[in-house]
């Protein structure tokens, strides 16, 4: 295992300290005969089952990290990046494109720089996230990542009917990866149309997006020619919350009590730090758009 985890590393451009830092906490847990039994009675459950109780899962595995020394955000992370070659056998088996493994793999490269700056630890503090990947039922398609779902009932409580036939959804999450390029976003909306064509009968596909990337001030906050705005732009917005929950994917940090002292690295913090500094709201919004099949 640490050849492969060495090997993984390598695979999802890991850099070489957070690299250096998974390799001694494989070294730990694998040196503690406690924490080693936990991990190899959990890799044994997610070939049974992937649908297995991935809640308890990380709750042992935090066990098996206290054990070993090991802080939990690395532990968490760790297992999961053992489960990544039982999880390249699935796609095998399936006939899914490998690329496709590798993308979504990938997501746990975006998590530990996050992880990495706001906290100054290599591992993940969102390791609940991961399941959806592991569960065969969300996926990288090139520049965003997509899963099915039900279709939103606030559609219709807007007073719109929803095309006939039409019962799920594909949600889009797009991960901290770099800027959003449209031409990028459509050949990603084009991929994942395809993939999951067999779930809409109809001519058309329904993207749902709940994201703080929807927040509608954005227009008037950073301006029609800013990426996130080209984005938001293609999604009819059914609902707005308030609500600073995603701050730190902006920031890099947790403690926004005095936002006059808050970085001013790019223009999107700058933006945001002025409309804290002027005591408005910030948020999330839910938003929709269809997209013909025929163009996929």
């Amino acid at each position: 295992m640490r050849e492969y985890i060495e090997g993984i590393c390598r695979e999802l451009d890991f850099p070489a300290e957070a690299k250096a830092v998974m390799l001694d906490a494989w070294e730990r847990v694998s040196g503690n005969p406690q924490a080693m039994e936990i991990w190899q009675r959990w890799l044994a459950a997610y070939r049974q089952d992937v649908h297995m109780d991935y809640r308890t899962m990380l709750a042992e595995i935090d066990e098996a990290g206290r054990l070993a020394g090991v802080h939990r955000y690395t532990a968490e992370l760790l297992i999961f990046l053992c489960l990544t070659e039982q999880l390249l056998e699935l796609y095998e088996q399936k006939g899914i494109d490998l690329q496709i493994w590798h993308d979504s793999c990938m997501d746990m490269r975006w998590k530990l720089r996050e992880c990495w700056e706001n906290y100054g630890i290599w591992g993940s503090f969102v390791a609940h996230w991961f399941p959806g990947f592991f569960e065969l039922e969300r996926f990288a398609l090139g520049r965003l990542q997509f899963e099915l779902v039900d279709f939103p009932a606030e559609y219709e409580r807007t007073g719109k009917t929803k095309p006939e036939g039409m019962r799920k959804a594909i949600n889009v999450h797009i991960p901290s990866c770099g800027k959003l390029d449209m031409e990028t976003c459509h050949a990603s909306y084009r991929q994942a149309a395809e993939f999951f064509a067999d779930a809409f009968p109809g001519g058309t596909v329904a993207f749902v997006c709940d994201s703080w990337l929807l927040f509608p001030p954005h227009r008037e906050m950073l301006g029609e020619k800013s990426g996130i705005v080209r984005f938001m732009s293609e999604y009819e917005i059914l609902k707005t919350r308030q609500g600073d929950g995603d701050l730190w994917r902006i920031f890099g940090q947790r403690d926004f009590a005095h936002p006059e002292t808050l970085p001013e690295g790019t223009g999107l913090q700058r933006a945001y730090k002025a409309r804290l500094c002027a005591g408005e709201p910030v948020g999330t919004a839910l938003g929709i758009f269809f997209y013909p099949k025929e163009t996929a």
